[in-house]
Formats: C-alpha cells, structure tokens, sequence
C-alpha cells in the first residue's frame, strides 16, 4: 500500500489505509479458500469414479487411484470439517467454473509415482495420508501453472501472499491430529494488538517519512535517491520507523524481517545493499539514544 500510495499525484492515505485492513481480510479469506480444495476435489473425483465404473470395461488402475485419494483421512477431515464449512458458507467462498482445472491437475498427478506409490500402500496410516494431503497442497500452490493462474483470477492477492499461504498450510498439516475438529487458525493471535500494529506502521511512516528518508540518503553521499530502487527506499524507511517508534520490536527482529521483504519484492543486490544501509544507520541512531527498547531482554 505504501509503494501505490508513494506512485499517487495526490495521494489519499485514508484510502490506502482502508485497502490495507480489507487486504489483511482477503488474506485469510484464501487461506480459508485453499482449506477448502479437498471438499472441491473429492467433488470432481466422486463423479470421475462414477463414470469409470460406469464403463462396459473400467479401468482398474484408475478406479484403484480414486478410490485411495478419496479415501485419505486428512483430506476427509478437511473436507467435511463444520467449521469451515460454516466459515467458507458465511465468505461465500466457492470453487467457481473450477472443473477443469481440477480435471488438468488430476490428469497430471495420476500418472506421476508418488501417487501410485500412495495408492499401492497395502495399509494407509494417518502419516502417510497427511505426507500426501502436504504434497498435494504444494503442488497446487506453487507447481501447477494452472491452479496459480486461476488463483490469481479470483485473489488480487495471490502474488503477495502465495508463500505465506503455503507456509502456512504446511504448518497447519504438520500439527493436525487424527479425528481432531476446530483446527483452524484464527486471522489473528491477538486482533486489537496486530491491527493497531498495522496501523501504526502505516501512518507513522507517512508521518515521519521526510526525517526517514533522511536518515538513508545522509548515508548513501554516493547515491541520488533517485537511484535507489523506490521498494528498496520504502523497505528502509519502514525498517527505521520501526526500531525507533516501536520499543518493544528487538532490533535483530526488524532488520532480519525486512531483509527477508527485499528477497521477495526486490532486486538480487537489495539484499545486502539495505543490510549495509540498516546496520550503519542503526548503530548511528543508537550512539544519539534514538533506540530506545523497552521490555525484558530488549534493553542494551
């Protein structure tokens, strides 16, 4: 929001502020879209099992790998959890126009061996369910062309958040119990404490954003600020909004966090360019009592 705000001839910044919080809510509104894959898929693979034992010669092979993928405990329990069934009826989420793409994936994987290995498993334990539950939904996040490009069709977000999407999924899949119900992540561990963070990041870097920008271009002599990459500009000031405005964020943690920022959304050199400018300009900001951490273990 702060890199649209910043392209903006008049730039509103109640209007972006307000796109923000909605995007936080699409954020968890895919999440609970991807949960939601295996009720879709058992769909589109019910009916393909029909039609293969409706053949005056069926395919054993095939009916053999259907039945095994409809019959994997994690997908089930995903799929016929109430609560997200609740949750995905009350979004109105629904896997609109999605039959073929589910019949590209399906013709894809039903041939590859991890499937057949799956499906020739004389005894199924929950482990080995939920290792192929995990691939599946890593397939469709970040290996299938198809799937990414019908994401993106439905979620502007898709792009920003497909690494934290899978990330989390296989976070939710590795502490999943068998026959366990209310599974699910709530949007926020601490909603009032993660929205005003939200909010204070945003408009105390507009607020500060001229001594910010200061902070950088005094270290950088070298270089007009027009030649610093404008995400890896807003990445620093936002770096330095947040270690001297917010007293109880570890200095390590914020420098760590938005190093990890300029891997995704910037150039291979960002990296260790902002890494150069955060640790001299930080260690300056320090020796003038401009840091200043509150909380135990956060004071030098």
């Amino acid at each position: 929001m702060l890199y649209a705000l910043s392209r903006e001839e008049q730039p509103n910044a109640a209007v972006y502020r307000k796109r923000l919080f909605e995007g936080l809510d699409k954020t968890y509104e895919l999440f609970i879209f991807l949960l939601s894959f295996p009720e879709a898929f058992f769909d589109f693979l019910e009916a393909d099992l029909e039609t293969q034992k409706a053949k005056y010669i069926p395919a054993k092979e095939q009916i053999t790998l259907l039945e095994a993928v409809l019959s994997n405990k994690v997908l089930l329990q995903l799929s016929k959890d109430l609560s997200l069934r609740d949750l995905k009826d009350k979004k109105k989420i629904q896997w609109h126009q999605s039959t073929d793409v589910l019949r590209s994936f399906w013709n894809d994987i039903k041939e590859a061996e991890w499937v057949k290995t799956y499906a020739a498993l004389p005894t199924k334990t929950y482990f080995a369910d939920k290792d192929f539950a995990a691939t599946l939904f890593e397939m469709i996040m970040s290996d299938e062309d198809v799937f990414c490009a019908y994401f993106e069709d439905r979620y502007l977000n898709w792009d920003d958040d497909q690494v934290l999407m899978l990330t989390s999924m296989q976070r939710l899949l590795k502490d999943l119990k068998e026959n366990a119900s209310g599974f699910l992540p709530q949007k926020h561990k601490d909603e009032q404490e993660d929205l005003k963070f939200v909010k204070d990041l945003f408009d105390l870097y507009l607020q500060h954003q001229d001594n910010l920008s200061e902070l950088v271009t005094a270290r950088t002599k070298n270089w007009d600020e027009e030649r610093i990459a404008l995400v890896d500009m807003i990445l620093m000031k936002m770096a330095l909004c947040e270690l001297m405005y917010f007293p109880y964020i570890p200095v390590k943690v914020t420098i760590n966090e938005y190093l990890e920022l300029a891997k995704l959304y910037s150039t291979p050199q960002s990296h260790g360019f902002i890494n150069g400018i955060l640790d001299k300009v930080q260690g300056e900001l320090k020796m003038q009592n401009k840091i200043e951490k509150l909380g135990r273990g956060l004071v030098d």
